[in-house]
């Protein structure tokens, strides 16, 4: 399947869902993808997003690879993955948040002035 490219509108990249001997594999043609690394192409075509198909005729393979994975162990990995991702964002956005307090109370005391 084809995929869009975000930075380049023109340019697609190709995503393979593979299955040999009851082995699911998913490989991208992205940057990211060759390194083996989860690309956004992987997820959102996992997740059956047609918006990044690059070929909007693809969108019944699309639906057909969804159906294959929402029927397969790799959905409930998938969703632990989800889970545990937006956990941890949110613990990010907590840290976050806290070192922005502890240097604006630096920058205060460093502003006023710090008896030695």
């Amino acid at each position: 399947m084809l995929a869009k490219s975000s930075s380049q509108p023109d340019s697609s990249y190709r995503v393979k869902f593979v299955i040999n001997d009851g082995i699911l594999s998913v490989q991208c043609s992205c940057p990211a993808g060759t390194y083996g690394q989860l690309c956004k192409h992987k997820t959102s075509f996992l997740e059956g997003d047609c918006n990044i198909l690059y070929d909007i005729s693809q969108q019944q393979l699309l639906n057909d690879i969804v159906a294959t994975i929402n029927a397969s162990p790799l959905k409930n990995e998938y969703s632990r993955f989800i889970n545990r991702k937006t956990e941890i964002e949110k613990i990010q956005r907590k840290l976050k948040e806290e070192l922005k307090e502890i240097k604006k109370d630096l920058a205060m005391k460093l502003q006023n002035g710090i008896k030695i």
